[in-house]
C-alpha cells in the first residue's frame, strides 16, 4: 500500500483521530482515559462494521455470478470500488489482438475512453490472470481488464490467487504461516476469534433490539451479564504487582535478568564549565583592575598629608 499512501498520511490521520480526546493542558490520568475511549471506539466501529459485512448483504447490478461471489468475499466498502471495476467493464473495452504462447493466453485490449492498450495474460488452466495496468499489484482488487476477461471466459468464482486476504470479511481465517501449512495453534486461535466475532455480533444485535424496549429490560440485561462476569470471575483471587502484570501483558516476567540499568553518566550541566577564550580574557583583566584595600588607605592618607 505504499503507492498509494504519502509520506504524512497515516500520522495526519493519527492526529486528525485523537485530537478530538485530548486537551492540551490535560494530565496523564486524562490523557490514558481519553486515550482508552479512543480506542474503544475504534472497537466499536470495527466490531459495528464487522456485524453489517456478515449480516446484510450490498446490492448487484447484474447478473454475473462474479459479483455475487465478489458480494460473499469482500467487505462493504471493498464491494464498492470492485463493483465500480466491474461497471467500467462491461462494454467498455474493444478486443484488439490475441496471442498463446507457453498455455498462456494474451489479449490486447483498448479502452474506449483513454484509448490506451492494456495487455492481459490468462492462464485457462488455473483461471489466473494478471494485467499491465497493475492495479491488483497497487491496490488487491481485480481491474476491469481482468473482469472483462473472466467475463469472456465464464469464470464464475474469483480465483483464490487474486484474492487480497486483508480485503475479506474474514481476514482472520486463512491461518496460513510461511510454509504455507495451517498448524493446530493457529486452528485454535482463529476458531476463538470466530467465535469472539459472533459473540460481539450478538451483542450487537441484542443492544440494537433494547433500543425499543422498556427501562426494566435494559436492567434486566445488565444484571444478567453481570452475573455471568462474576461467575467467570475466580473468588478471592488476589494478585500481587508482579502477577497483575504478568496478566495484564499475558506472558511471565523471565527469572534471568539480561536488560540491566544503564550505567550512571553525567548530565548536561552538571560539570564545570569549560570557558572561552574571550571569557578567558575577561577574567584575567577584571583580576588586574582589583585594587588592595590597604594599598587604597594608604593613598589616601598620603594625599591628606600633602
Amino acid at each position: 500500500m505504499g503507492g498509494i499512501m504519502r509520506t504524512t498520511q497515516r500520522s495526519e490521520s493519527e492526529n486528525s483521530f485523537f485530537k478530538r480526546f485530548e486537551a492540551r493542558n490535560g494530565t496523564l490520568v486524562e490523557f490514558w482515559m481519553r486515550f482508552e475511549s479512543a480506542l474503544d471506539q475504534q472497537r466499536h466501529n470495527q466490531k459495528r462494521l464487522d456485524n453489517e459485512n456478515r449480516h446484510s448483504n450490498p446490492k448487484l447490478c447484474s447478473k454475473l455470478a462474479i459479483e455475487s461471489d465478489g458480494a460473499k468475499i469482500y467487505t462493504h466498502d471493498i464491494f464498492e470500488e470492485f463493483q465500480e471495476e466491474l461497471k467500467n467493464a462491461i462494454g467498455g473495452f474493444s478486443c484488439k489482438g490475441f496471442l498463446e504462447s507457453n498455455n498462456l493466453e494474451v489479449t490486447t485490449l483498448k479502452d474506449s475512453l483513454g484509448g490506451r492498450n492494456f495487455d492481459v495474460q490468462y492462464n485457462p488452466g488455473t483461471s489466473e490472470a494478471s494485467c499491465s495496468c497493475k492495479l491488483f499489484e497497487r491496490k488487491g482488487l481485480l481491474c476491469r481488464h481482468i473482469i472483462w476477461i473472466y467475463s469472456g471466459n465464464r469464470v464464475k468464482n474469483i480465483p483464490e490467487s487474486v484474492i487480497a486476504r486483508r480485503w475479506t470479511k474474514d481476514p482472520l481465517r486463512s491461518g496460513d504461516n510461511s510454509t504455507g501449512e495451517c498448524t493446530d495453534d493457529m486452528d485454535i486461535v482463529d476458531s476463538k476469534q470466530l467465535h469472539m466475532t459472533k459473540l460481539w455480533s450478538e451483542i450487537h444485535e441484542t443492544i440494537g433490539v433494547l433500543v425499543d424496549k422498556e427501562k426494566e429490560d435494559v436492567e434486566g440485561l445488565t444484571n444478567l451479564i453481570r452475573e455471568f462476569r462474576e461467575k467467570l470471575t475466580p473468588v478471592g483471587e488476589k494478585l500481587n504487582k508482579q502477577q497483575q502484570m504478568e496478566k495484564f501483558l499475558g506472558c511471565k516476567a523471565s527469572k534471568e535478568i539480561s536488560i540491566l540499568p544503564p550505567k550512571y553518566s553525567k548530565n548536561k550541566g552538571s560539570g564545570k564549565r569549560i570557558l572561552s577564550s574571550k571569557a578567558k580574557a575577561i577574567a584575567i583583566a577584571s583580576k588586574l583592575t582589583v585594587i588592595d584595600p590597604k594599598a587604597q588607605q594608604l593613598s589616601k592618607d598620603n594625599q591628606q598629608t600633602c
